[in-house]
């Protein structure tokens, strides 16, 4: 069978490489999985490089998260499960650029027969953070407000889609003019281009209330531009530093004002939440995704024999949406 590898970190484009394996045999307690999708994401690209937060042994498989149908079974699982569709969770206990992979039965969720494989590939990551940020770091009702910066993004489109699920108030904040127009084009409400005018520009669409969470993914001083529009006691929660630069946020708002600066990895929650919590979160999201309620737009997938073509256009800052590898 054909997957990617790494034999050192660097450049995806000078070590990533197509190899044929054998194909692995499921041993008790794992299925075996035919891959249908699966997604490349920003930190797929930081692990190749030897940046993530997790730096796997050499030669190291690659790609988190996925989805595919079971073909086999080891000792101590239901043979009766050969043919479901499952979920393969990004717990890096296993990979999913691969026409195969063996994973434990905690790391597989069954999904929708029925659903958008595509969209089903890409529930382990990006929707479970937006869904996350939402629910774990503020107690927030129905009407509140909630902020985020690059709003055009995967996780930005599913934090929208999830807060209106839940009744609460968007501001939806891009860099660029193009990037509102098109999350314009979709409905999505208050959205803003940052500039010098943000905080004046956010401060009229509160009309006097103040934010219940402000959703980061830039790093930089907007989070603490905007921190005197959070409530007291309130948090930024950060997920991302796409500027490359500290969280800066003045020490008025973290001392006087008790407003909370938090770091958000999905990875950490994968390794510490009980796992009934985990498999919940997941087959809530899958049962969204699976009626149509939720969706990312995809803008294009490829075989892993176009692996350089697909790493290369998934690293491009402008895309209309994710790069997925199919099977």
């Amino acid at each position: 069978m054909k997957e990617l590898r790494i034999d050192s970190f660097g450049p995806p484009a000078d070590v990533v490489r197509l190899v044929e394996v054998d194909e692995p045999t499921p041993a008790p307690g794992q299925l075996l999985v035919a891959l249908e999708a699966a997604p490349i994401n920003p930190s797929d690209l930081l692990l190749i490089q030897g940046v993530y937060g997790i730096r796997p042994d050499l030669p190291a498989r690659l790609g988190a998260e996925g989805v595919g149908r079971v073909v086999g079974v080891g000792d101590g699982v239901d043979p009766a499960r050969v043919g479901e569709r499952v979920l393969v969770l990004p717990t890096q206990r296993q990979t999913t650029w691969a026409e195969r992979t063996v994973a434990a039965e905690r790391d597989l969720v069954t999904v929708d027969d029925g659903a958008d494989p595509l969209q089903l590939a890409m529930i382990g990551i990006n929707p479970m953070t937006a869904h996350l940020l939402l629910t774990k770091y503020a107690e927030l009702k129905a009407d509140e407000w909630v902020a985020q910066n690059a709003s055009n993004s995967a996780v930005g489109r599913y934090v929208i889609d999830l807060a209106r699920l839940s009744g609460l108030r968007t501001i939806n904040i891009v860099r660029r003019e193009e990037a509102g127009e098109a999350l314009r084009a979709d409905g999505v409400p208050n959205v803003l281009v940052s500039g010098p005018d943000l905080v004046e520009q956010v401060t009229a669409l509160l009309g006097g209330e103040q934010l219940g969470l402000f959703v980061d993914s830039l790093a930089g001083s907007q989070a603490g531009e905007l921190g005197g529009l959070l409530r007291p006691g309130s948090s930024i929660v950060a997920y991302s530093a796409l500027t490359g630069r500290p969280h800066a946020v003045p020490f008025q708002q973290l001392i006087f004002r008790d407003i909370g600066l938090r770091g958000f990895w999905l990875h950490t929650w994968l390794t510490s939440a009980p796992q009934a919590e985990i498999d919940s979160a997941y087959r809530y999201l899958a049962g969204l995704v699976g009626d149509g309620t939720l969706s990312a737009p995809v803008e294009a997938s490829y075989p892993l024999e176009q692996y350089a073509e697909a790493l290369e256009r998934s690293a491009k800052f402008r895309r209309a949406g994710k790069i997925l590898f199919t099977f």
